[in-house]
């Protein structure tokens, strides 16, 4: 690892760029296949059922921080980038999502792919909602605060780096990253340093342009970013995850007995082949929602491209052409013909016939 860092830190020259990632972005498809393998050994039918659920969460999981590392990888900011880093400090250890170095801070994310909305109230407690189609709230539930997750994570971080004197006073940041496009975050009751601390993802190079703004008295060398990402690359520890220390469990139990009466009973076996269809469907529904999550987000990005290229083509504000709400609404209903495109809100007539064709052949 030090070579290919060495060797990078002379490809740059002496300097940075841009975004350079020194731990690349990692997926859980390994994580997945060892589930999976995991999922065939064991001839529990509820067992099999969480495996599958939890996969589907791994997934949404590494939906978000891919739309991060995308943010990332094409903000030009010249800083380093770590992915997926596990540090152990004493008793204490913190798995952390991104790492970013730049040169007047570190930065840690933890990026959240959070389901409904987010209302965060003047405590700085966390409450999310769950709404139909109709828009009428049918679920509300408190939720730890990932602000407080992350600054244990920070604290982790800055206590090592301090006791190995690898910084002295550079400051070590937290960036919440809402990594669901969907997700409405309501700050009205929020304190400013919560407000500080959460961003949506589309909005993180921005934020980090911001902060690097910001007055400070630091200003690392690229030699110093270097030797911090070196540190954090041989500090990085490999454990064994746990979920599949969840399951794994469940492969020492001897099936045997029970099995044995389980297959003295056609219509329990009956039973147990329409419980895996039942399962194998839910498997392939959820898969289904995860793939249109997915190719909506890539509507969205082909939508904010043409929104941005237009106005800049009118000279005008893009919000003009159709806002953030309007941009949901679109995603939400999916309009396949300019009569379902003009029952969208914000969309009449005239600007279906100016803009109808190509956002339909965008959407389509």
């Amino acid at each position: 690892m030090k070579k290919s860092i060495l060797d990078l830190f002379t490809r740059m020259g002496k300097r940075l760029d841009g975004p350079t990632f020194f731990k690349e972005f990692e997926d859980s498809s390994k994580l997945i296949s060892e589930l999976e393998a995991i999922a065939s050994d064991i001839k529990d039918v509820a067992v099999k059922e969480d495996i599958a659920m939890d996969i589907v969460y791994i997934k949404a999981g590494d939906q978000g921080e891919k739309n991060v590392y995308y943010e990332l990888k094409n903000s030009f900011i010249p800083m380093i980038i770590l992915h997926n880093v596990v540090i152990q400090y004493d008793d204490y250890k913190a798995q952390m999502d991104f790492i970013l170095i730049t040169h007047r801070f570190i930065c840690v994310l933890e990026t959240k792919k959070l389901n409904g909305n987010i209302q965060i109230n003047t405590d700085g407690d966390f409450v999310r909602s769950f709404t139909n189609k109709s828009g009428k709230v049918y679920k509300k539930e408190g939720m730890y605060s990932p602000i407080s997750q992350n600054q244990r994570h920070v604290r982790i971080l800055e206590n090592l780096m301090l006791q190995e004197k690898v910084i002295k006073r550079t400051p070590v940041l937290s960036l919440v990253v809402i990594a669901n496009p969907k997700s409405i975050i309501d700050f009205k009751f929020a304190k400013k340093e919560v407000k500080d601390q959460i961003v949506k993802y589309d909005q993180l190079t921005p934020r980090i342009k911001k902060m690097l703004e910001m007055k400070s008295d630091v200003e690392l060398m690229t030699t110093s970013m270097i030797r911090m990402s070196d540190f954090l690359v041989e500090q990085h520890v490999t454990a064994e995850n746990a979920w599949v220390t969840k399951y794994n469990k469940y492969l020492a139990v001897d099936y045997t007995d029970t099995q044995a009466t389980y297959n003295q009973t056609d219509e329990l076996n009956k039973l147990g082949e329409v419980i895996e269809e039942k399962i194998n469907s839910v498997k392939e529904e959820i898969a289904e929602v995860i793939e249109n999550e997915i190719d909506k987000e890539t509507i969205r990005k082909a939508l904010v491209k043409f929104r941005l290229e237009q106005s800049r083509l009118e000279n005008i504000k893009a919000y003009i052409i159709f806002n953030n709400n309007q941009l949901d609404v679109l995603l939400d209903k999916m309009p396949k013909s300019k009569e379902e495109l003009m029952k969208c809100q914000g969309f009449g007539a005239d600007k279906v016939k100016k803009y109808g064709e190509q956002i339909l052949k965008l959407i389509s």
